[in-house]
């Protein structure tokens, strides 16, 4: 008896040591994740002001190596997209930051107005998507992007300069989405992904907010749309892209799914919550004490792309990393750890000068981090 008691003290030992082993760098990795979910203006802060000095380095196309002019000059609009919804969502939570965050947000938005950001999309349509405002043509890609930002800086600084801006997009937007046989704007010539129509429906609704101009029967309407033909109905996800007549072209996937709850949280935030859940129920996965997020439900395979990342054992890097921000917004603090401690463990974070940085991301994944872990529900104020 005594020999067995001994025995088993000593598996209990082993078994502790091992089990701690496992799970202790899911629990170091995610130490901090608390006080990034309850909105630590510090931490913020540190992320913000490494993201501030990147896109002070006049980036190009050529900081970005994707293969193609087309993906580069997306990455670049994405980089200062993300950072000035980061910086927005940050005076917002912390109005005292307005100081110093507000020039950064005006940094980006000049930026993505610039002939050298606008490039990408001029390329695929053959025309500037500013100088199409009058027409049904599509522009997804640059200007539901472009004007989600618009909305939300619009939000915490009503008075700025690029109210109007905002209006005349808005118009446009609204009337495209409309018209659309899918339901959903082009983002390229014949190419239409519910992902990109998610911001441009949301800076709708946030314009309706701000200036009371749009009914809610035409906002239900282009929803309503919205839902009809991206949502898989078998899944809740969203489908990664769409034909000319509204049939899916993709499968549903997570990195499409899991972005668009970010956007759409602000604007629609039960749709956001709905997409949130079926990501959460179909995709997500706690391995050791690390979140991650598949790129494609269970029992199905599929590779990667531009838009995914790279897919390792069927988890997806960018479904991983979106959903942070969807954790946060949809108020799941436990899911929003576990990927928090995968971030914090593959992004090597470093702190320059009092800042944070992680090295591992460069410029594109320092904005998106931003954005990602900065983004809070409607009723967070």
């Amino acid at each position: 008896m005594i020999l067995r008691r001994g025995w088993l003290g000593q598996v209990c030992v082993l078994v502790a040591f091992f089990g701690t082993m496992v799970f202790f760098p899911a629990w170091w990795s995610g130490r901090d994740a608390g006080s990034w979910y309850s909105g630590d203006l510090s931490r913020q802060q540190g992320l913000a002001r490494t993201v501030a000095v990147q896109i002070q380095r006049d980036l190009d196309q050529q900081d970005f190596f994707t293969g193609t002019g087309l993906y580069s000059g997306e990455w670049l609009f994405g980089t200062y997209l993300m950072a000035g919804i980061g910086f927005c969502q940050l005076v917002r939570e912390h109005p005292e930051a307005a100081g110093e965050f507000t020039p950064r947000i005006e940094t980006c938005i000049q930026t993505l107005l610039s002939k050298k950001v606008r490039e990408f999309d001029a390329n695929s349509w053959h025309e500037d998507a500013l100088s199409s405002l009058p027409s049904n043509v599509g522009h997804a890609a640059y200007l539901g992007y472009l004007n989600l930002l618009l909305g939300l800086y619009r939000e915490i600084a009503p008075g700025n300069s690029y109210v109007g801006l905002n209006d005349r997009i808005t118009e446009a937007l609204v009337r495209r989405m409309a018209t659309a046989p899918s339901g959903l704007v082009e983002t390229y010539p014949g190419e239409r992904y519910p992902v990109d129509n998610a911001p441009l429906l949301a800076s709708i609704v946030l314009h309706a907010r701000a200036t009371g101009r749009e009914s809610t029967d035409v906002i239900s309407r282009l929803e309503s749309g919205y839902r009809k033909h991206s949502i898989d109905p078998s899944t809740g996800l969203l489908f990664q892209a769409l034909g000319a007549d509204g049939s899916p072209r993709d499968a549903a996937r997570g990195s499409g799914s899991a972005l668009a709850v970010f956007y759409l949280h602000r604007g629609l935030p039960k749709l956001a919550r709905e997409i949130f859940e079926a990501v959460r129920r179909e995709l997500a996965v706690n391995v050791a004490g690390f979140g991650a997020i598949r790129e494609y439900p269970r029992g199905q395979t599929g590779s990667g792309d531009i838009d995914s990342g790279p897919v390792v054992f069927g988890f997806g890097f960018s479904a991983t990393g979106f959903s942070l921000g969807g954790a946060r917004a949809c108020n799941d603090p436990r899911l929003f750890r576990r990927l928090y401690a995968s971030a914090q463990f593959a992004g090597a974070p470093i702190h320059p000068d009092g800042r944070l940085e992680f090295v591992t991301a460069g410029p594109l994944g320092n904005a998106i981090l931003l954005a990602m872990l900065t983004a809070g529900p409607e009723d967070q104020l």
